[in-house]
């Protein structure tokens, strides 16, 4: 404890010079820590943005087919029917589900007292909650069986479409019309930002019993079928399987691949998966060469200290001190500099993590940035290693210096 005391009394003698090593190692672990922070917020944003999609899914549409089969000629548009949906599950064992939905784009009003707003309108059943993430706030729910049987009038709002419509005030149980027909907010769906869309935002979507939509509207042709794989690496089979199975259901050669418009999400999701190794590369070999400046930087600063002090070594060898005092009161002062640096650098990204943590920043901003928090673990390491450098940098020009002899190095000083 006395050599510790000594040691820190011996620092503050030198305390301009010191703190120019404090700021070092504290410099290096505020970049690293914050590189690794964000970088890992981001990386866990993205991955979320892709999951509130909905996870290892194929859109299937209808396309127009370009080989003659069966008699029929090339050419002959391919319209996807409600009746698809349970023969798709049947016929198709690498899917885990199937959902249908009629889409319409954003050109749907809906209106609640004297507020209107064009959304888009969906009309699905029950498979959907699971397969597009649709999930409820609490209060609410989605569309189930009974609904889609019964042909209720009920709908399930996007965030920012009960936003616009209801504000703060509750929606759930309310009143509203579409296409001029009322319908009872039985949900809304918790606020979600998604990597992907198509016809509208999914925060804007409505969606209503898809037997509501064909009462409403008269489609006997379906938009979509979603289709969800039990395991990746089943893809391409399955998609075979899905050609194989509508082909037969609407006579079309099952290796016409241009009969479906087959949307596929995994794809997308290995392209974001691709960006974000880039990133995590990239970071990695940005903190390798922060981490080496700093290394450098305080090994520099620490033996310039020690070389500097050689009289002082002399006077102790003098004295009576042993070459290991020497070297060990060298090293002590290198683990306190760079200690004292290191818990700068943490206190300060911890600081300004929590900063970031408050700003007000748009919903696609902050979904893509996460919550960024202080790896404690990271930051340790870096300390620890920013410490044996400045214990090497002072142990070995304090070793050299201990071996000479005393007496001519006071004489030469």
């Amino acid at each position: 404890m006395g050599l510790f005391l000594s040691q820190l009394r011996d620092l503050w003698s030198e305390k301009g010079r010191v703190g120019w090593v404090a700021l070092g190692v504290a410099w290096g672990t505020l970049s690293l820590t914050l590189l690794v922070g964000f970088g890992s917020s981001f990386v866990r944003g993205a991955n979320t943005t892709i999951e509130n999609f909905g996870v290892n899914l194929l859109r299937i549409g209808g396309g127009a087919t370009t080989r003659p089969h069966k008699g029929m000629s090339a050419g002959r548009p391919i319209r996807l029917r409600p009746e698809d949906e349970p023969w798709l599950q049947s016929q198709v064992p690498e899917a885990e589900a199937v959902a249908l939905e009629y889409s319409s784009g954003s050109g749907n009003p809906v209106r609640y007292g004297e507020q209107q707003v064009n959304a888009p309108l969906s009309g699905c059943g029950s498979a959907f909650l699971e397969l597009r993430g649709m999930i409820p706030q609490s209060g609410g729910r989605f569309i189930n069986a009974m609904d889609v049987e019964q042909h209720r009038r009920v709908c399930f709002l996007g965030h920012r479409t009960k936003q616009r419509l209801f504000g703060d005030a509750a929606a759930v149980g309310a009143l509203v019309e579409i296409d001029g027909a009322p319908f009872t907010v039985i949900g809304v769906r918790v606020p979600t930002v998604t990597v992907a869309s198509y016809n509208g935002d999914d925060r804007d979507k409505v969606c209503i019993p898809h037997t509501t939509f064909r009462d409403l509207r008269g489609w006997t042709g379906i938009s979509f079928l979603f289709v969800k794989l039990q395991d990746p690496d089943m893809k391409r089979r399955l998609i075979r399987s899905v050609y194989t199975a509508l082909g037969a259901r609407h006579g079309f050669d099952a290796r016409d691949e241009d009969a479906l418009d087959v949307q596929d999400y995994l794809a997308i999701q290995d392209m974001v998966n691709g960006m974000l190794d880039g990133n995590r590369y990239f970071n990695g070999i940005v903190g390798f060469f922060g981490l080496l400046v700093a290394m450098l930087g305080v090994m520099n600063v620490m033996h310039a200290m020690v070389e500097e002090r050689s009289s002082e070594i002399g006077l102790c060898m003098a004295l009576g001190a042993t070459p290991r005092d020497v070297a060990q009161e060298r090293v002590v002062e290198g683990l306190l500099v760079t200690l004292l640096g290191g818990a700068l650098g943490l206190a300060t990204c911890a600081g300004l993590m929590a900063l970031i943590r408050q700003v007000p920043l748009e919903a696609e901003v902050r979904a893509y940035l996460g919550d960024p928090v202080l790896s404690m673990e990271l930051g340790l390491v870096v300390v620890l290693i920013l410490a044996l450098a400045g214990c090497v940098a002072g142990w070995f020009p304090a070793r050299r210096a201990a071996a000479l002899d005393p007496i001519s190095t006071l004489r030469e000083e």
